[in-house]
């Protein structure tokens, strides 16, 4: 097997085997990036990590699978790197969270290249750095089919600052930050891709999309009852908090921002774009009435935008969701992005 100082780039992982793989791989991160309150990390049996005094642990997981999550034929191996690590601090900041470390599997056919890996890996590096996050470890195995790649994030929170999906009442209003549709947008450029000034800025959202950290932070004092972030739609990603919560809501279509380009580039789609599209990584908010001001003031300040798009009302039999256009309620439709749905068992 090659040593780990001797790696070639356009080596392959069978030929340089598991462990010169992820001691180059592990040099590909910044030395002491984010390292609060690790102790061990890397290249013990496992990490150990101290939260600081009085805070909860969060935890999420998620998985991308090569041509399920993303393909090769338009993911840069720096990008791919980024969305693994930014799609769970995203769900670490809708808990109003702060993310801390994080491990990562590897699954490998043996196939990929060492280089390729290596940029994965920078781009991992980049935005760990840019949140603080300490990359701890992880494993790396063998798989027959197609590459994958697991992370685990860790966060720590007061426990008296934790949002979760069932705090929404009749009365608060329901608000998105940011933009909704640009992901989709993107990811439509890049399955038919077409000339247009704006369509990096778009192909960028879904490639690059970056978590809600500061915002999600100052939810709970802002008086934010319920939240989530947005991964499958505010359509579908709306009735899990409506399920969770026990209430009913009603959306107005235009109400709900939408970037310029997006409407310009998919005049017939744009709706259908921000309501089902998915993978905005934008936080999803219910705030009474009155405290939205407060919210909205505490957003700017951190660079970020709020806007109403609809309210929690009352449910009577059941949770419901109503969307309306122009003063008329249009069919909601089926909600959230579902893995298995329309595959046989």
């Amino acid at each position: 097997m090659t040593e780990p100082g001797r790696l070639n780039g356009e080596s392959n992982v069978r030929d340089v085997g598991e462990f010169a793989l992820i001691e180059y791989l592990a040099n590909q991160l910044p030395k002491r990036t984010g390292q609060h309150g690790v102790s061990i990390g890397i290249g013990d049996d496992a990490a150990v990590w101290q939260p600081s005094p009085g805070n909860s642990v969060v935890v999420t997981t998620d998985a991308l699978v090569r041509d399920i999550h993303f393909r090769l034929g338009w993911t840069d191996w720096s990008s791919l790197g980024h969305k693994a690590i930014a799609v769970n601090i995203s769900d670490i900041a809708a808990m109003g969270a702060t993310p801390r470390l994080a491990t990562i599997v590897l699954g490998l056919t043996g196939d990929e290249r060492v280089g390729d890996l290596g940029r994965m890996y920078e781009g991992i590096g980049d935005i760990a750095g840019a949140f603080g996050v300490a990359v701890a470890g992880g494993d790396v195995v063998r798989t027959p089919h197609d590459l994958m790649l697991s992370v685990t994030l860790i966060g720590e929170v007061d426990p008296d600052q934790v949002v979760r999906r069932s705090g929404a009442r009749p009365g608060d209003l329901v608000v998105v930050s940011g933009t909704l549709g640009a992901s989709a947008a993107g990811l439509r450029l890049l399955e038919s891709p077409r000339t247009a000034a704006t369509a990096d800025l778009l192909v960028a959202a879904h490639l690059r999309p970056v978590p809600r950290v500061a915002l999600g932070q100052v939810m709970h004092e802002a008086g934010v009852t319920a939240a989530m972030d947005l991964s499958d739609g505010l359509l579908g990603d709306l009735r899990k908090i409506l399920d969770a919560s026990g209430v009913s809501a009603g959306i107005d279509i235009d109400r709900v921002p939408v970037l310029p380009a997006v409407r310009a580039l998919f005049p017939d789609e744009w709706t259908e774009l921000a309501l089902r599209g998915g993978e905005d990584y934008e936080l999803l908010m219910t705030i009474p009435h009155d405290r939205f001001d407060g919210l909205r003031d505490r957003a700017k300040v951190v660079g970020a935008t709020v806007t109403p798009v609809g309210s929690i009302t009352p449910t009577d039999g059941g949770p419901t969701l109503s969307v309306t256009r122009d003063g008329r309620e249009l069919n909601a439709g089926d909600s959230a992005f579902d893995h298995f749905a329309g595959h046989p068992s």
